[in-house]
């Protein structure tokens, strides 16, 4: 296994994985470049609460999100927006406890392509998620880069 550490683009305000969002979760991602997985070890705290000692659901589905979309934009090498979404818990995550997120492509289908992810606490499976996402054109790519004030070429893993 080749980890690959996965970074956004200068400027970037991600809420789940960019480092310059000071309200963010700045979660770092990593790309498995044998196997084509993306991953990212996360420990939620107490400001990341949904009821007492629980981590909120909607973050946890952010990050299975993310992980996912960083699937599908580093397998294609193009960006992509989320068609639709599922997440399953099994159980609920809770704070200060490391967890595993890991995410996936599966099917590609012309522009649109599905992906898994999931949550792990060692062995055990906390939560799932599937989703689809549809690759957007090059042109619109660039018209996405031009408002952001990222010229072609610039160093990132975005394309």
């Amino acid at each position: 296994m080749t980890l690959r550490r996965l970074r956004e683009a200068p400027g970037s305000r991600c809420f789940v994985c960019a480092p310059g969002n000071p309200r963010g979760l700045a979660v770092p991602l990593w790309y498995d470049d044998a196997d084509g997985h993306v991953e990212a070890t996360v420990r939620f705290d107490e400001l990341h609460c949904g009821a007492p000692t629980y981590v909120h659901s909607g973050l946890a589905m952010a990050v299975l999100a993310e992980a996912m979309a960083w699937a599908v934009v580093t397998t294609t090498g193009r960006i992509a927006i989320t068609l639709a979404s599922s997440t399953d818990f099994h159980r609920p995550l809770r704070v200060d406890v490391p967890y595993l997120a890991r995410a996936e492509i599966g099917e590609v289908t012309g522009a649109d392509v599905s992906a898994s992810a999931v949550f792990r606490a060692d062995t055990e499976v906390l939560a799932t998620a599937t989703a689809t996402f549809r690759v957007i054109s090059e042109k619109t790519a660039a018209r996405l880069r031009a408002r952001v004030g990222r010229p072609q070429g610039t160093s990132s893993n975005l394309p």
